[in-house]
């Protein structure tokens, strides 16, 4: 290229008439100088060694200063020497085209990429949400290609009002509540968000677009891009989680593993949607062993299978049932839990609706069973994964697992008046986790595969979700923080309307809701309730941040015993209807310190209703 920008000033310059063919020898004689100037300018200012394809400004300065370099010492030598051998127009205008040449070669990905635009398909016309340095940086990807996507312009969702109407070479097209209407009139087929508090912008975006045939897609995170997880290009379809109304949690890292390294951790319920992900997180902090504790073979089985490859005896299997009180005792005895995370209960409300006998003896009778056979052990902390249905539960499956919560603040008090001072007990109240099996997301998720219609209970009913990730997350900080019997709440956020839910899922499969999936409406099941409460009463602040104590007035542990006696008594009777009278009552109960109650009295037990 040097040779070639030389010999065209040359040829430029014999145009006049006045070079003859001593120039041309002359100029051929020292074109190898010439040549080794320039490569040594290129050396020295730094031009060689860039991956062009990513160049940018500073690379930019390196060949600009070379052939600067380059053409300042020719000419010096030229005006030295006295007798030039090469006119000094033939070294500006060579030092030029020089210039030109090789910053043409280097830089043609970047000058040429419009190119790459121009090969889109017009399925690749997209718009971004947002107008801040995420959605400009993601721009002028796509402006370079990189991105595979063509943006046509960007939409300012609410809360930001740009002062300018253009943005890396495009215009701002209008506000987030216009969006359907820009698809339709621009063709477009993508609509990324690129924009801070993304989660509220895309669930806002998701209830815009129900019946708007487009793509929709995010950017990841800042976390995410820092920790190296993902690259600010890469951009994925809206999940689930995108759409959830709640902040995400973090952990204390160092007092959980404190809680857990080197201890004897057992899960019950290890084979279900929690327990199993108590077991994986549990394995981060070198406990010595976890017992993985559950009734179903098969679910354990394949936690097994995915636990093995933490070596050798870090996790032992127990198949065993809560209810088997020897084999409890067997198990509690050989093996000496430290740590004990209780996941192990019946959940699905309808079933224990019809069935309420198999939720006293599996929630209530099998809590307090466990919570004997630890009695006296080297126990050191003891945590029920609970659920926000204990409060002022309508259903069975509420009130058994309200029940429970109160057998743990009863075994902190008896515990701790018998010299178990070191023991600490806790309860953890989760909402709806996504993903569970038999949970709401998994089942309309099934529908929508299977066509639909995709069915909701009522229109009104609300609930608190999460991911299970974050609610074993919750399980360990509250393990760690767990002291007196106290009862946890997450900060959960905005409680999610069901029927909103089912609309965005079907919209994330790409269809469209009442066009392509129907959404019908099957009335409240027996036990459930419209919406969820957290609490009794208003919530103190804990330690963390996100996670709150409830106040759960819970009887006395005397009063407990008998009630767990008559509930077995009426589960083995099989009389249903007073099982759950009595269950709902005494979960229903606006418990005071120290108070008693003969079960046996009928005048007093029907005082609870």
């Amino acid at each position: 290229m040097i040779v070639v920008s030389y010999l065209t000033a040359m040829t430029i310059r014999s145009f006049d008439g006045q070079v003859d063919d001593r120039w041309w020898v002359s100029v051929l004689s020292v074109m190898p100088f010439i040549v080794l100037v320039h490569i040594a300018a290129n050396i020295l200012m730094g031009a060689y060694g860039h991956v062009w394809e990513y160049a940018s400004i500073s690379e930019a300065r390196s060949v600009l200063a070379a052939s600067f370099l380059a053409t300042g010492v020719l000419l010096t030598l030229t005006f030295a020497l006295g007798d030039r051998p090469v006119p000094l127009s033939v070294l500006i205008a060579g030092g030029l085209l020089a210039l030109f040449s090789q910053g043409a070669v280097r830089f043609r990905s970047r000058l040429f990429s419009f190119n790459k635009i121009l090969q889109l398909e017009a399925t690749d016309r997209a718009l971004i949400i947002g107008t801040g340095k995420t959605a400009a940086a993601l721009a002028r990807d796509a402006a370079e290609g990189s991105a595979g996507i063509n943006v046509i312009g960007f939409v300012s969702p609410r809360g930001e009002s740009p002062s300018v109407r253009k943005m890396a070479g495009l215009p701002i097209l209008g506000e987030l509540d216009q969006i359907a209407q820009l698809v339709e009139t621009y063709g477009v087929r993508e609509v990324i968000v690129a924009s801070d508090g993304a989660s509220a912008v895309a669930r806002e975006l998701v209830d815009l677009c129900v019946d708007v045939d487009v793509r929709l897609r995010i950017m990841p995170g800042v976390d995410d891009v820092l920790n190296g997880s993902t690259t600010g290009v890469d951009i994925r379809d809206l999940e689930l989680t995108d759409l959830l109304a709640r902040p995400k949690v973090s952990t204390d890292l160092a007092a959980v593993g404190a809680s857990l390294q080197d201890k004897v951790v057992l899960v019950t319920g290890a084979g279900g949607s929690i327990g199993s992900v108590i077991v994986d997180q549990v394995l981060r902090f070198s406990p010595r062993t976890v017992i993985a504790m559950d009734h179903d073979e098969t679910h354990l089985h394949d936690g097994m299978l995915r636990w093995a490859e933490h070596g050798e005896g870090r996790v032992v299997a127990a198949l065993c049932d809560l209810r088997d009180v020897d084999h409890l005792n067997r198990l509690i005895a050989l093996h000496e839990p430290q740590v004990v995370f209780h996941a192990a209960a019946h959940k699905h409300v309808p079933i224990l609706e019809e069935w309420p006998e198999e939720a006293v003896k599996t929630n209530v009778l099998g809590t307090a069973r466990l919570l004997e056979a630890l009695r006296g052990s080297s126990m050191e902390r003891f945590i029920l994964i609970s659920t926000d249905k204990t409060v002022n539960p309508t259903s069975v499956m509420g009130a058994s697992k309200r029940i429970a919560e109160m057998l743990v603040q009863a075994a902190a008090t008896a515990y701790r008046s018998n010299g178990h001072a070191g023991c600490a007990y806790g309860s953890v109240r989760f909402g709806n986790v996504l993903g569970s099996r038999g949970s709401v997301v998994p089942t309309f998720m099934e529908q929508i595969r299977n066509g639909g219609p995709v069915t909701v209970t009522d229109e009104r009913m609300t609930r608190y979700f999460m991911t299970t990730e974050e609610a074993v997350e919750l399980v360990l900080q509250a393990g760690a923080m767990a002291r007196n019997g106290d009862v946890f709440v997450l900060d959960m956020g905005q409680p999610v309307k069901i029927v909103d839910l089912a609309h965005r899922m079907i919209r994330l499969a790409g269809l469209v809701p009442g066009r392509d999936i129907e959404v019908i409406s099957r009335g409240v099941r027996p036990g459930e309730k419209l919406y969820e409460e957290l609490a009794h009463g208003p919530m103190r602040p804990s330690s963390h941040e996100k996670i709150n104590v409830a106040e759960a007035p819970a009887a006395g542990p005397a009063v407990l015993l008998d009630l767990c006696n008559h509930l077995e008594t009426l589960a083995e009777s099989g009389e249903s209807e007073q099982l759950k009278e009595l269950l709902l009552a005494a979960a229903n109960q606006n418990w005071s310190p120290g108070e008693t109650i003969d079960l046996t009295d009928p005048s007093e037990a029907n005082t609870w209703t």
